[in-house]
């Protein structure tokens, strides 16, 4: 026998007897008495976890026979029978969890498991008798319970207390929408013959393509919850911070209370949830052993369940799988819904990364994608956190929602009053960041833009020094301050390059090179990009392997501040002329030790006689600067009055050629000047759809104010006599074609409208073809009749006809 086949054999053996030992150990551990089970964790669970809790002996002796006696107890409520390896495991960590608390007597995890043990009495006494239906009814209500348990409370993030806060739902949670789900695209039926095609099917693939792409332009906005109603297989895609995870939560803590309405083809009664995080998944994936595991659910529990078509899948984060088994996530999760007909199913992803390209979806599901929230539903999310905010501070109900209700009020009132931070608030990620800027700054927003996106970024920031990484990770190696210089070289590189999204080897490549700067390695470039991966901040993977800030504020911010660091006042200058820079140029006269000076008179400069984009461009960085001398405000004063508001037809047209840079000085003229000169300003702004101007616009909708004197528009100067009211109406018929934000917030103002708006609405109403735009004019119209009586306006008399046609 050679010596390679005696090692061989020698291994052999020693694997055959460490299996039989293995075996022999888990065996005996459950053969163990409850008794010396306890005995043998709480020997184990040192006494220095109280060490310091300041309790006498006495007293710490006596929890701890309580907390021992407790346990025993509800072992005992679960019967005979022996106590499997995983609870074993998970009583210690209760004994640790509960010992670091001094072993209080009101601890809530405790009672949670002496109902989990009573419970799986019921399940383990079915099984024993084999009866299946008891086994699995039993382990239903045990599991909704568990499933309310994990997933009915959000946590409440920023409050900076010394733990964790969560809510439950009902309080803190805003329901989300998506647009209409479309059905999934089927492949076109085989064509009959060369140019001829059935009764009332589409000759070509792309007639149908073209047919589903105006359906999907037309989807209504609707509740996610509704959306499921007839759609029980649903993708839903949503950018970082849209609320994906929180959304299946929320369904799921629904579902498990049995007050989820859904369509499905199984039987007519309550689906049972599985949250499955797709990061959670192992090697067999979306099977059913697979979505076992990552759900906490047993293995059989989940197949009886897809066997009666009982089984609601949420499958949370599609693009989030690991490496290894991405590609096997998709066939998996298609073959267990194959293999199981009757079951619902929603899955979360982002937005796949290239333009005009869709997710991958198993077949069969409709599609769907959140959608931002309404002013509305910013104000509801602003409501519901500040109220969850009060009660974490163990604050009697009713004075909480007094203190909730003033903090709310006053917050809302700063975001309307400010379009930056209203685009800002649209997704839930965001709006609580400022949430939590606003109640620790005192209930106040910072009026300057640079100190708002400092303070929002700091929260951001914030958020991932609290996040448990693994030891050792990279990127808990630098501090706030190498955090936001690491960022904010990335962000310029970006901008330098035109960018939004990078794909993450170059993100990964752009790190590389400025960490030596900051005294680390170039090689921790890529472990800090998989550790940031799973985790919404400032940057974030905004679709599988492409990243990108987490709103293009945060970069044009981040670039500003390494361009002022740098002194780089001359790149600033050279990119007057181009839109993409225009934000940066603005933010970075507003960076304390900014050169605000020499960045306006640059500006200026560039403009030589004329008044044109440097001229627009100054104004702003005054308006966003801490300082600027005085001679230099008068010149900039000077200049722009030279051309706003529009006197004649030629200045309307430049201001119209500038485009959106002359914006924000046309809103600042637009208190300070005649009748006729907002009536030629608001035309302005209508032309280049100025959304910013949506906050202005909505108080004069209510103005009945008539001009009397022409004023200037695009190709002449007008001479009918128009309310600001009409100009106003103009502006909303336009830009609600564009901005879904701007029709809420329209709609809001309308039962205050003057009648000569409303005519202005009619009208274009009538001639308006589009069903989807009609739909908007209407529902603006109805909104303004259905309030109280307005008295009658002597503008409202006149046809608005010609204002329909100056339109």
């Amino acid at each position: 026998m050679t010596a390679a086949v005696r090692q061989a054999k020698t291994r052999a053996g020693r694997g055959k007897a460490a299996g039989a030992t293995r075996r022999s150990e888990r065996e005996a551990a459950a053969a163990e008495s409850p008794e010396a089970l306890l005995d043998r964790i709480f020997a184990e669970v040192p006494d220095r976890l109280q060490a310091g809790d300041g309790l006498p002996e006495a007293v710490r002796k006596n929890r701890r026979a309580r907390a021992r006696r407790r346990l025993l107890d509800a072992l005992a409520a679960r019967g005979p029978y022996p106590v499997p390896e995983g609870l074993r495991g998970e009583l210690r960590a209760l004994v640790e969890r509960w010992g670091q608390k001094s072993f209080e007597d009101a601890y809530p995890e405790a009672d949670a498991f002496e109902i989990r043990c009573a419970e799986e009495r019921a399940v383990l006494d079915a099984a024993a008798r084999g009866d299946e239906e008891a086994r699995f009814a039993a382990a239903e209500r045990a599991y909704r319970r568990e499933v309310e348990a994990r997933y009915g409370q959000i946590e409440i993030r920023g409050l900076q207390l010394s733990a964790r806060v969560r809510q439950d739902l009902e309080i803190a949670y805003v329901p989300l929408h998506v647009d209409g789900p479309s059905e999934e695209l089927r492949p076109a039926k085989p064509r009959k013959a060369a140019g001829k095609s059935a009764k009332g099917e589409a000759t070509t693939i792309e007639a149908k393509a073209a047919s589903t792409m105006l359906r999907a332009l037309e989807r209504p906005r609707v509740l996610a919850t509704d959306a499921l109603v007839s759609h029980p297989r649903l993708l839903i895609s949503g950018e970082p911070g849209s609320g994906k995870s929180t959304l299946l939560a929320y369904l799921a803590t629904r579902a498990a209370r049995g007050e989820l309405d859904i369509s499905t083809p199984g039987p007519e009664l309550a689906p049972i949830p599985f949250l499955v995080p797709v990061r959670s998944l192992q090697d067999t994936a979306a099977s059913p052993e697979g979505i076992a595991g990552a759900a906490g659910a047993e293995p059989w529990f989940v197949e009886a369940a897809l066997q009666r078509g009982r089984a609601l899948l949420l499958v949370d984060g599609l693009d989030e799988a690991r490496t290894e088994i991405a590609g096997k996530v998709l066939p998996t999760l298609t073959a267990t819904l194959d293999a199981y007909s009757g079951n619902s199913a929603i899955v979360t992803t982002r937005p796949a990364a290239a333009p005009g390209k869709e997710e991958s979806a198993p077949r069969g599901f409709a599609r769907a994608h959140l959608v931002p929230m309404t002013r509305d539903e910013v104000g509801i999310f602003i409501d519901r956190w500040c109220l969850a905010a009060e009660l974490s501070l163990n604050k009697p109900r009713g004075q909480a929602e007094i203190d909730a209700r003033t903090a709310a009020d006053d917050l809302k009132e700063r975001v309307r009053a400010s379009r930056a931070i209203e685009k800002l608030a649209e997704t839930p990620l965001l709006c609580s960041v400022i949430c939590v800027v606003h109640r620790f700054l005192g209930q106040r927003i910072p009026e300057r833009r640079v100190a708002l996106y400092e303070a929002i970024t700091n929260v951001l920031l914030y958020e991932w020094d609290r996040a448990k990484f693994a030891e050792g990770a990279a990127i808990g190696k630098l501090d706030a301050h190498a955090k936001r210089a690491l960022l904010a070289r990335l962000a310029l590189s970006m901008h330098r390059a035109r960018r939004a999204e990078l794909p993450a080897e170059e993100v990964v490549k752009r790190l590389a090179a400025h960490l030596p700067d900051l005294g680390r390695q170039e090689d921790e470039a890529a472990a800090i990009v998989a550790e940031i991966r799973d985790r919404n901040g400032v940057l974030v993977e905004r679709a599988p392997g492409s990243f990108a800030f987490s709103h293009l504020t945060f970069q044009e911010y981040l670039a500003a501040m390494e361009l002022v660091n740098a002194h780089d006042y001359d790149q600033l200058l050279r990119n007057h002329m181009n839109e993409w820079w225009h934000e940066v140029i603005v933010l970075s006269a507003g960076f304390p030790g900014a050169h605000a000076d020499r960045i306006i008179r640059g500006l200026l400069d560039k403009d030589g006689d004329a008044v044109a984009e440097g001229t627009m461009l100054a104004a702003q960085c005054a308006e966003t600067a801490i300082e600027v001398r005085q001679p230099l405000r008068k010149e900039i004063e000077r200049r722009v009055a030279l051309l706003v508001p529009p006197a004649s037809v030629t200045d309307f047209v430049t201001l119209f050629r500038l485009g959106e840079v002359s914006g924000p000085v046309l809103l600042r003229f637009l208190d300070k000047t005649s009748t006729e000169g907002k009536a030629s300003i608001i035309m302005a702004l209508t032309y280049m759809r100025y959304e910013p101007a949506t906050r202005a616009i909505l108080k004069l909708l209510k103005d009945p104010s008539q001009t009397s004197r022409s004023f200037a528009n695009l190709h002449k100067m007008t001479e009918q006599t128009y309310t600001l009211a009409e100009c106003a109406a103009l502006f909303v018929v336009m830009l609600i074609r564009a901005s879904e934000a701007a029709f809420s917030a329209f709609l809001d103002a309308m039962p205050a409208a003057d009648p000569s708006a409303i005519s202005v609405l009619r009208q274009f109403s009538d001639v308006e073809r589009d069903a989807h735009e009609r739909g908007k004019l209407e529902a603006l119209i109805k909104r303004a009749e259905a309030a109280p009586a307005k008295a009658s306006s002597a503008s409202a008399a006149r046809s608005p006809r010609r204002a329909a046609r100056s339109g």
